[in-house]
């Protein structure tokens, strides 16, 4: 349950969530799946 909260949180509200977590705002970088290689 606290997964699927913090998941809508994040992708919904993340200038506002790092701001609370860092004291300044930043935006977060979304990855695409393509960009993680196994290697």
């Amino acid at each position: 349950m606290f997964d699927n909260i913090c998941k809508f949180i994040a992708e919904n509200f993340s200038d506002d969530l790092a701001t609370w977590l860092l004291g300044s705002p930043l935006s977060l970088t979304v990855l695409d799946p393509t960009e993680l290689q196994l290697d």
